[in-house]
């Protein structure tokens, strides 16, 4: 319940602390404060304030004493506000004003909003943040604070450069505009201890030039998400009071200067996400404060020093995501302080033996895909009480044998991830026992046997997980999940039907289920009104029944997919109400009736697979306002009529599968909208969803090459159109060249009339290129022999003419000529027509010229010898009766004529 501020406050005179901070008020400030004159100190910092953790996946990964006011954003829920600051101007004897949180959009209006401030001669702590304001930094009205320390701007709409003015404010030690849209640079501020501009990404920082004078007081630094661009300076290790440095996000290139290594105050240095190359600085022992090291996500190459061994202090390490290679120094372990230990997704190599990392007192522990091997050595020995981490991934490091026993001492072990390795023997029953176990992955691995029929995860900070997905497991599927936020069972060998009880499971956000042979309906008591379901995978399967009208209520669910099972009966109406969904995957089934109308209220569907089913009648025009589309499979049901315009509209489509149906008329013309087909995709980017620590990935069925190929993973370059096997007349649109980002084009068993554009031939990703048995005509254009990438071409069964165009490449494409089989008028196939000098010719620019001096050449040689044989007796024939050297010389013509025919 919120109450407004007492009018009781205005008689408190002499009251020189005041701080309402966490207070539930709900009001505007207007004059309640003006006649506390001798107040020295006011925090109306609002209530409700909280953490903003959307861009950190596990919040472990951070490290524990960093100061999170730099790092995250505070979002205020803002119930004070005040349209203006004039209540400040009595209060000429505060020191500290803290009004985080208030809203002062209205306020900041105004040009000169910040001028009562100005009248605060004693301020020495200003903490505006998340206050909504927006426009400049009001400088001007802040210049008169001489006795300023502390300047907290951050979490506004600043959109300012920082004033060079601002270095006037001498006594200022502390500066913060983290989280607005500042621009410019930083100005030379000799006097701060403490600088925050992180999160500005229009802001432009050159460190070469800004540490090109000396910053002798700065400790604090923190520039991530702005844009830096170039190296770190040597200059940098003149601060040498710096002890905390934070560059995350700014696109930094170069190596790291050897130099740094002469800041020994430096406690924090973090530098993820960048372009750095080059290796680790050599001399890491100089640097002897060091507590926190991350360079996530750069490119750096070599070894790992062992000098890092020599620096004591050190508690935290993540060298994740770069190009290191050699082994990992095993002295690391030996550190006394160190707790957090990342090094995944490396070149690394070498063993690491589990008993080395029993010595540790590491807490958190990730090698998964570094190419280090983990070894179960010595399972016999005595367990190290003191070994207790709260993390352990090891993701693809080669594990042998079978869960070591030790693993049921770990009393504090909240993640466990072992994902593909090459563990055997059965799941033991005590791992799903651990008192602090939250997160257990054994996907990938070779598990067999049973699993227990309880599964009980412990609650923690992040959701809890069960993935025992790609094993050999069998048996029935676990009756009672308690504490179970996502399991992921599929491609087992799970038997029977899915229990009633795994839909009742409270706070489940993820099922998945594919890939077993269960079979039975789908349970009613999936999706109950409390649910919080983001995930039902139950694909490939033998269940059968219909889909059950009580999944309408799964109002979170992003991801169903039902495909390839024994589902019939239609698309209940009542999904309608599944407004958030993504993917539906309906496919291989035998569902019936016309086009599922819920699907007009999936705004936000990215993939719709309704193939191999019996749906029959017209595609519906409101396809093409389903603006997110990205896949498109209708394939192998039964639609008849025209495809309608709008499906070529959608920019995000990649795929168009169309298929054996019954559809009609031509191809759409204006195919210019298909903006994601027009571009090759320069970054692999894998179609999925990544939702309470688990990635949910796209699955497609495709035909290409002649050939249908699974795609248990799509990625964004699986692109294609495919509306073979129809019943489409007219022309192949002209427009078709301007998708020259799909390789794979496929318009065969249609009834398709004209030429072959010749735009096919701008289609420069094109792998695979079926127009067969359809009634095309005309020549094949010459512009398809450029086509490096093409190693697919069917175009047999129409009626095309003329020579095959030549050219190195194209040439190596069917040379038994399957690929033009069906066409009578086209020269040099099986059973195709012979041509002479005389007949069509299709002859490209530069190769073709060199074939028919080849050919000219050839014929001079026969007939130059002819000329010598026949010499002799030429005048003989001349002599003698004149139907004798008729009959002479048509034998002669007969003769050339075959061995021309046969060289051509």
């Amino acid at each position: 319940m919120y109450s407004k501020l007492p009018v009781e406050i205005s008689n408190l005179t002499k009251l020189t602390y005041l701080n309402l901070s966490n207070a539930m008020f709900q009001d505007t400030i207007t004059t309640q404060f003006s006649n506390l004159t001798s107040l020295r100190y006011l925090d109306l910092s609002c209530a409700n304030l909280v953490l903003d953790l959307s861009t950190v996946t596990i919040s472990l990964t951070l490290p524990p004493k960093l100061d999170f006011g730099s790092l995250l954003s505070f979002i205020s829920y803002g119930y004070l506000s005040s349209p203006n600051l004039r209540w400040l101007e009595g209060l000429r004897r505060l020191r500290y004003l803290v009004l985080t949180g208030v809203d002062l959009s209205k306020a900041s209006e105004s040009f000169h909003w910040a001028k009562p401030i100005s009248s605060l001669s004693n301020l020495m702590s200003l903490e505006l943040s998340s206050c909504n304001i927006s426009g400049r930094i009001p400088i001007e009205q802040l210049i008169n604070l001489t006795s300023l320390s502390t300047l907290d701007m951050r979490s506004n709409v600043l959109t300012s450069t920082i004033p060079d003015m601002i270095s006037n404010l001498t006594t200022l030690s502390a500066l913060n505009f983290h989280g607005n849209d500042l621009d410019g640079h930083i100005p030379y501020l000799p006097q701060l201890e403490r600088l925050s501009v992180s999160s500005n990404p229009a802001m432009t920082i050159d460190l070469v030039s800004m540490f090109s004078a000396p910053w002798p007081k700065l400790t604090f630094l923190d520039i991530s998400f702005t844009r830096v661009g170039g190296p770190i300076p040597p200059s940098l290790s003149n601060s040498t009071l710096l002890s905390y440095f934070q560059a995350d996000g700014c696109s930094i290139q170069g190596s790291i200067p050897s130099s740094i290594t002469k800041l020994q105050k430096l406690s924090t240095l973090m530098l993820n996400n960048n372009d750095i190359t080059g290796q680790l600085p050599v001399s890491m022992s100089s640097l002897v404060s060091l507590q926190y090291l991350s360079l996530i996500q750069n490119s750096l190459q070599g070894y790992i020093p062992n000098s890092i061994c020599q620096v004591p202090s050190l508690e935290y390490l993540n060298l994740e995501w770069n190009d290191l290679t050699g082994r990992l120094p095993s002295c690391i372990l030996q550190l006394p302080k160190l707790s957090f230990l990342y090094v995944q997704m490396n070149n690394l190599n070498g063993n690491m033996p589990l008993s080395l990392l029993q010595k540790s007192r590491l807490d958190f522990i990730s090698f998964g895909v570094s190419g280090l091997s983990v070894e179960l050595d010595d399972q016999d020995q005595s367990f190290v009480q003191t070994f207790q981490p709260i993390i352990l991934e090891f993701t693809s490091c080669n594990m042998r044998g079978e869960i070591p026993e030790f693993f049921s001492n770990l009393t504090s072990l909240e993640i466990l991830i072992l994902a593909n390795n090459s563990l055997s023997g059965a799941i033991p029953y005590w791992l799903f026992n651990l008192p602090s176990l939250s997160v257990l992955d054994l996907s990938m691995n070779n598990f067999k046997g049973v699993i227990p029929p309880m599964i009980q995860m412990k609650s923690s900070r992040f959701p809890t997980l069960v993935n025992l997905a790609r094993n050999k497991l069998e048996g029935p599927i676990p009756t009672q999940l308690e504490n179970v936020n996502v399991i992921d069972l599929s491609f087992n060998n799970f038997v029977g039907s899915i229990p009633t009880q795994i839909g009742e499971v409270h706070g489940i956000r993820s099922i998945s289920l594919s890939g077993n042979k269960i079979h039975g309906p789908i349970p009613g008591s999936f999706c109950q009104a409390t649910n919080v379901l983001q995930v039902l995978d139950l694909t490939n399967n033998s269940l059968s029944g219909t889909i059950r009208r009580n999944l309408g209520n799964c109002k979170s669910l992003i991801y169903l997919g039902l495909g390839k099972n024994k589902l019939s009966g239609s698309v209940p109406k009542e999904l309608e109400c599944v407004t958030s969904l993504r993917y539906l995957g309906l496919n291989g089934n035998e569902f019936e009736g016309s086009f599922p109308t819920v699907i007009e209220k999936f705004k936000d569907l990215e993939i719709l697979n309704l193939a191999g089913n019996r749906f029959e009648g017209r595609i519906p025009k409101f396809i093409g306002e389903l603006h997110s589309l990205r896949i498109l499979m209708l394939a192998s049901n039964s639609f008849n009529e025209s495809i309608p315009e709008g499906v070529m509209k959608l920019e995000n489509l990649q795929y168009i599968g169309l298929s054996r149906n019954n559809l009609s008329g031509p191809i759409p013309e204006n195919l210019d909208g298909l903006k994601m087909m027009m571009k090759t995709q320069n970054q692999t980017t894998i179609l999925g969803y990544f939702y309470s620590l688990k990635f949910t990935g796209a699955q497609l069925e495709i035909v290409t090459k002649g050939q249908i190929h699974w795609l248990e993973t799509v990625y964004s370059y699986n692109t294609g159109f495919d509306v073979s096997s129809n019943a489409l007349t007219g022309k192949i649109p002209e427009k078709i060249g301007l998708l020259s980002g799909i390789p794979f084009l496929n318009l065969s068993h249609n009834n398709l009339t004209g030429v072959i554009p010749t735009t096919i031939g701008e289609m420069i990703s094109l792998e695979s290129l079926d127009l067969s048995y359809n009634q095309l005509t005309g020549e094949i254009p010459v512009t398809l022999a450029p086509l490096d990438f093409l190693a697919y071409l069917n175009l047999s069964y129409n009626n095309l003419s003329g020579r095959i165009p030549r050219n190195p490449h194209f040439d190596t494409l069917y040379q038994d000529g399957t690929a033009y089989i069906g066409n009578k008028y086209l020269c040099g196939t099986p059973d195709g027509m012979n041509c002479s000098n005389n007949g069509p010719s299709i002859i490209t620019e530069t190769t073709e010229n060199g074939y028919d001096q080849e050919n000219v050449l050839f014929v001079l040689v026969i007939f130059s010898g002819f000329v010598t044989g026949v010499a002799g007796v030429f005048l003989l024939l001349h002599l003698i009766d004149e139907n004798w050297r008729n009959r002479y010389w048509s034998a002669v013509d007969r003769i050339v004529l075959k061995i021309v025919n046969c060289k051509l």
